[in-house]
């Protein structure tokens, strides 16, 4: 998840500035504020191990794998393992795969232990990373390239590559119909995969939304949300490929994330989260949840609702959290 984007056009950026004005400033009570000292590198993908309790913050500038209790609000580990843009674990939480960009391999961590206990290697720069549990693979996106590649985690190689049809941004997985979801931000569309095959056997365009970055799923609805960099989000329908709603968001947001029990999405953009109710078919903006400089990805806690950040001020880093409103 890199911060690239190419320049937009003049009204484009007017209309969003506009929206972004229009929204109203959310003043939610802080659950945490966590400080990791004498830190001030910037952060990648932010993720949650659910069974264990934990935030996962891929500390990329540190060059390190940042572990969080999220019960009692406590640093757990900083473990180094070079230039960590994204992490993954498998349904036993037994393991952490670290996407590790430059170094181009996937760090294994014993999930117990938090040590790392094997490195993968890939043929060129990682990004995004997802655990598929159905066939136990690994699979990570080629930063800049056009390759997913697919990870055997036992025989730690990887075993094959699927040819996407641009450059991959976040992609998820939906258990029901056994597919892969993939954003492709040069080419404006979601890649559809089959795990069975490691092939695209659909390409849904995300028009209104360009150069898509943050991806979430909402299993039960049928749906995938994909933030696009110019401000717009888009919900699909993962039956059709069909666009169901659309919606103004904060500007070149990297990641979201999908408060399910509250029916909430958390969009992030520098420096704020904008929060979108998502109704059965219809997207309203609620406002802008102000976060700080330097944040721009996002996580939900599901056992408490509650939505995470992390960034640096230049000399320390922190992992903040806010408490959403109650249905």
């Amino acid at each position: 998840m890199k911060a690239s984007y190419r320049s937009m056009g003049g009204a484009l950026a007017l209309g969003v500035l506009i929206a972004a004005v229009a929204a109203e400033p959310l003043k939610w009570p802080s659950v945490a504020s966590v400080e990791l000292p004498q830190s001030s590198g910037k952060f990648d993908f932010l993720r949650v191990d659910e069974n264990r309790g934990r935030l996962l913050a891929a500390h990329v500038q540190d060059g390190t794998s940042d572990f969080i209790d999220l019960k009692s609000h406590s640093l757990i580990a900083r473990v180094k393992v070079g230039g960590a843009v994204d992490t993954a674990v498998d349904v036993e939480s037994r393991f952490y795969y670290v996407s590790v960009q430059d170094a181009g391999r996937v760090a294994v961590l014993d999930a117990a232990t938090l040590k790392e206990v094997n490195s993968i290697k890939t043929t060129g720069p990682t990004d995004a990373i997802l655990y598929e549990p159905k066939n136990h693979r690994v699979y990570v996106t080629h930063d800049e390239g056009a390759d997913l590649w697919v990870i055997d985690p036992q025989a730690a190689k990887v075993v094959a590559s699927v040819v996407i049809p641009g450059v991959p941004e976040a992609l998820v997985y939906d258990a029901s119909p056994d597919r892969l979801y993939l954003n492709i931000k040069s080419k404006d569309l979601v890649a559809v995969i089959d795990p069975s095959s490691n092939a695209v056997i659909a390409q849904w365009p995300t028009a209104p939304a360009t150069r898509p970055h943050g991806l979430a799923l909402d299993p039960a609805g049928h749906r995938i949300f994909s933030a696009g960099a110019n401000g717009k989000l888009v919900a699909i329908d993962t039956r059709s490929g069909a666009i169901i709603d659309s919606t103004d968001i904060a500007a070149k947001v990297d990641q979201i994330a999908l408060d399910a029990a509250g029916g909430l999405l958390y969009c992030a953009g520098a420096g704020e989260i904008s929060v979108v109710r998502v109704g059965s078919g219809q997207l309203s903006l609620l406002g802008e949840l102000p976060t700080a400089p330097g944040a721009r990805n996002v996580a939900v806690d599901p056992a408490s609702r509650a939505v995470w950040t992390t960034y640096s001020d230049g000399k320390s880093s922190f992992a903040k959290g806010w408490s959403a409103p109650q249905r």
